[in-house]
């Protein structure tokens, strides 16, 4: 498996929005048409997950120098339980950050624990500092989550500097660019 970057239309783009549009709820996500409007941007990356020349699955993250944060990760219903998901994690692992960083749903069914199990088996921690998703609309009411992270943010200080960040770059700056 591999990861192709996506800078523009792309045939696998066809198979990529039904998985972004059916695994994320509109209040978790931007339209399709909003996420290929900021693929020029040199921090963000939209990586098809690629095996035997087939998407199998997608990862929107952007990377800085002390931070990966993995905005959106999908496997294709179909391809599930093939640990696609697990390799997939592995080659964004060897990426260089201080900290690779996701958001989850609050722990408060099966799903969603399931997904956060999921992740503390790839290594990642939860953190036990408060956390809001932001809106991705302008006026839009943030989201209760939490914020894993690998390896753990050690103190409310870093956990704030990088919340900050995410909340300016991923969510902020978008919000009369779009």
């Amino acid at each position: 498996m591999y990861f192709l970057r996506i800078v523009g239309r792309h045939p696998y783009l066809t198979h990529i929005q039904p998985w972004y549009e059916q695994s994320f709820p509109m209040e978790e996500r931007r339209s399709f048409d909003q996420l290929l409007h900021i693929l020029h941007y040199p921090d963000m990356h939209f990586v098809a997950l690629v095996d035997d020349e087939q998407p199998v699955g997608f990862i929107v993250f952007w990377q800085w120098e002390n931070l990966i944060y993995v905005e959106h990760f999908a496997i294709d219903p179909d391809k599930r339980g093939q640990q696609i998901g697990q390799k997939a994690l592995q080659l964004l692992l060897k990426l260089n950050a201080s900290y690779v960083a996701l958001e989850v749903e609050l722990p408060t069914d099966d799903l969603s624990r399931r997904r956060i199990h999921f992740y503390e088996r790839q290594g990642f921690s939860m953190n036990a500092f408060d956390y809001r998703q932001p809106p991705y609309r302008l006026g839009g009411t943030e989201i209760p989550m939490k914020l894993m992270s690998q390896p753990a943010i050690p103190d409310q200080e870093t956990f704030s500097h990088l919340s900050q960040q995410l909340r300016e770059k991923v969510y902020e700056r978008f919000y009369y660019a779009l």
